[in-house]
């Protein structure tokens, strides 16, 4: 299986690489945190709205992936795509 990288918003990412997720900020340049596939426990993924309760246009999605830490990203409609296919292949595991 190959990796997944998701690219989020303000140069932020999550990697995937099969044995480990890891978040980078600064274009990938400064590793935050990584974490074992096995400590993962859930994800949360809530569509962010205007201040009247409206979605954003273009839309974007706050993340929540919970393992040994807990890493947060913002994303677009393909991001949120990629976390569902990551949090698919951590179930698997």
């Amino acid at each position: 299986m190959t990796g997944i990288e998701i690219q989020g918003a303000n140069g932020e990412s999550i990697v995937y690489d099969g044995a480990t997720v890891a978040k980078f900020k600064h274009a990938g340049k400064q590793e935050t945190a990584r974490n074992p596939v096995s400590t993962y426990r859930e994800v949360r993924i809530k569509e962010k709205t205007s201040l009247f309760g409206k979605p954003r246009s273009p839309r974007e999605y706050d993340v929540l992936l919970a393992m040994s830490s807990i890493m947060s990203l913002t994303v677009d409609d393909a991001g949120r795509v990629a976390v569902e296919e990551l949090v698919a292949r951590l179930e698997r595991r």
